[in-house]
């Protein structure tokens, strides 16, 4: 498109500068710049060339048609228009929006009241479905509950199925009279086993229910047992008989009721009574009338012999009590068999004491005496393995202690009077030194007790039986020797000034008999040194000291017949060492031999001459030297005075 220069373009391209027209203060009251600046010349110079670009451009105002410039001419004043424009736009705009506020006004006063049409319908919609919650929660409950209503109607019916006796097993269990079967035992295990599945119930808390079963089971139960217990009653009265068999039922029902306690005992003490009153009633029978037949016969036949009739009454009740341990045993009773034993045989005890005991009252001989005591000890021993004395009744054992105690008194009690008797004896000793025949009769009883005990130590060092191991024999044994030694040494003359019988003795003679009894207590002893061992050694300290006193008793009398001043006192004089030479040539009153010659002990005599001899040559020796140092120039008395070896070879 080809654009006309303007006239008004013409001015602005001019070079020339102009004053300011009208549209240059036009220009400068708009944009406050002067015209002549080049940024509003470039911006003069774009819009003319829209103008004649838009040239087409044609505007009707007033029923007028302008084109060109020429309309343009006629909006000069763009700035204006524009303002007006807006202006009405701005009137309009405001009118219609006081119209739309006025409608936005209603419109939210409608708002307001649907919104609070909103808030009540949401809280009866949250009231409604909080009912309905609670409705359906409640509905949901009780259709819970219901289903366990019904599992518990179930279980229910299932648990008094298996857990409620029927009337037929109630009747099984308490039936009269009673019989013990198999079926009897299957109806109390099932009760015994729906108790106890309940009674593991019970640690449920609430479960009523099965408490009042548990008791009801309980109640059933504890009927049966009585029942029980007096059908085992009714049967123990019938062991009463001497040789009871044993059912067994009767052991089963035993079996059956030891989870008991109080039942089981009252069972077992009943059993224990019934058989003491059978085991007093055979014992009487087997001492008076004996077995049946011909033998054996009657225990009392042989009562004129102490020891086989105290062995034969201790051995009755020595088979009884084996076989009463057999017939526990049988009943399944090993365990209570001890203490029932010792209460079965409480009734033998006072018929075995009142025979025994008259027995050996009636016994004088220490032998016999030991024989019943080893006896009793014997079956003592036996009999405290058999029975247990902690336990039940312990008279039977406390009985057959004290037998044992009595018999062994009496035994000490004869060996005490026979040693009183040698005590006697011995007050009336002659010069023979004999030893009286009672101190024999007395080593002859103690020796047999001894070699009895030690054949009893053997038989239990052996293991062929349970015999006497008692050491208080030996020590009674030893008691009395030591009793009879201490009193073989008799009294000195001044003790006894009337002059008879021991006072009669001088006091080497009563050395003499000392050892007199030592030799016979030590050969009557001699067999029974191994279970005397710890006695022998004080007998071998009394020899040795009763034969030192005996040396020195008489080398004082070989020095008292010598005439010889050992003591020192006087001088030696040739009259006494001649009576010396004279008594010494004589071979009388300085004889040893003929002093020691009552020793019964020969080898003991002739040691004790020899130190007797020995001993008097020493003092001669010294009482030699003496003489010769102290009269070297008295010739006569050396001469007359013989060595000490010559004095050695004639005594």
């Amino acid at each position: 498109m080809h654009l006309q220069q303007t006239p008004a373009l013409s001015l602005l391209s001019s070079e020339e500068p102009r004053a300011p027209g009208s549209l240059g203060r036009r220009v400068m009251q708009i944009t406050q710049v002067p015209l002549d600046e080049p940024a509003v010349r470039q911006t003069l110079e774009a819009l003319s060339l829209c103008y004649d670009q838009y040239d087409d451009v044609v505007a009707v105002k007033d029923g007028e048609v302008r084109r060109g410039l020429a309309a343009l001419a006629k909006h000069r004043d763009v700035r204006g228009d524009m303002q007006d424009c807006t202006m009405q736009l701005d009137v309009e705009f405001a009118r219609s929006l006081g119209m739309v506020d006025h409608v936005f006004e209603q419109l939210e006063q409608s708002l307001e009241k649907v919104d609070q049409q909103c808030r009540g319908l949401r809280l009866l919609v949250d009231r409604a479905l909080r009912s309905t919650a609670s409705v359906a929660e409640m509905a949901s409950v009780v259709d819970d509950e219901r289903r366990e209503l019904a599992l518990r109607e179930r279980l229910a019916e299932q648990f008094v199925h298996r857990f409620s006796p029927d009337h037929q097993l109630v009747d099984r269990l308490l039936q009269t009279p009673l019989i013990v079967d198999d079926s009897y035992f299957s109806a109390l295990d099932a009760v015994e086993t729906m108790r106890l599945e309940c009674v593991k119930m019970l640690g449920v808390d609430g479960q009523m229910a099965v408490r009042e079963l548990a008791d009801e089971l309980q109640q059933l139960e504890a009927s049966s047992y009585d029942n029980l217990l007096r059908w085992l009653i009714d049967r123990v009265r019938e062991l009463g008989r001497s040789s009871p068999d044993v059912d067994r039922w009767m052991r089963v029902a035993l079996d059956k009721i030891r989870g008991h306690a109080a039942l089981f005992d009252a069972v077992v003490a009943e059993i224990s009574r019934a058989r003491c009153e059978a085991l007093g009633r055979d014992f009487i029978g087997a001492l008076t009338k004996g077995g049946p037949g011909v033998a054996p016969r009657p225990i009392e036949t042989h009562a004129g012999d102490p020891q086989r009739y105290v062995g034969d009454m201790l051995a009755w009740v020595h088979q009884a009590c084996a076989s009463e341990k057999e017939f526990f045993d049988a009943l399944g009773l090993r365990a209570e068999s001890p203490r029932m034993l010792a209460v079965a045989l409480t009734s033998v005890a006072r018929p075995l004491e009142i025979r025994v005991v008259q027995t050996t009252n009636e016994m004088r001989t220490p032998v016999a005496l030991y024989r019943v005591y080893s006896l009793l000890a014997f079956y003592r021993a036996l009999f405290d393995m058999l029975c247990a004395k902690e336990a039940g009744s312990p008279e039977f054992m406390d009985t057959v202690e004290s037998l044992t105690r009595g018999t062994r008194a009496l035994l000490v009690d004869a060996l005490e009077r026979m040693a009183d008797l040698v005590t006697g004896d011995f007050e009336s000793v002659t010069t023979v030194l004999e030893v009286p025949a009672s101190l024999n009769s007395l080593l002859l009883e103690l020796a047999e007790i001894v070699r009895l005990h030690a054949d009893s130590l053997a038989l239990t060092a052996t293991g062929d039986g349970q015999a006497d191991d008692d050491s208080d024999v030996v020590d009674d044994v030893t008691s009395v020797l030591n009793k009879v030694l201490d009193e073989a040494q008799l009294p000195v003359d001044a003790a006894n000034p009337s002059g008879g019988g021991g006072g009669q003795l001088r006091e080497y003679e009563r050395a003499l008999f000392e050892l007199n009894v030592l030799a016979t207590v030590r050969d009557a002893m001699a067999d029974s040194a191994n279970v005397l061992a710890s006695w022998m050694p004080l007998l071998a300290e009394r020899e040795t000291a009763a034969s030192s006193a005996l040396c020195d008793h008489l080398v004082g009398i070989l020095k008292e017949r010598s005439y010889l001043p050992f003591d020192g006192d006087s001088d030696v004089q040739v009259a006494d060492v001649q009576a010396f030479n004279g008594a010494l040539k004589m071979a009388t009153d300085l004889d040893v031999t003929r002093l020691v010659s009552r020793l019964e002990n020969h080898l003991l005599a002739r040691n004790v001459a020899q130190t007797v001899v020995r001993s008097f040559v020493e003092a001669y020796a010294k009482l030699h030297e003496k003489v010769c140092r102290d009269h070297s120039d008295d010739q006569a008395l050396l001469s007359v005075l013989l060595p000490p070896e010559t004095v050695s070879t004639l005594l």
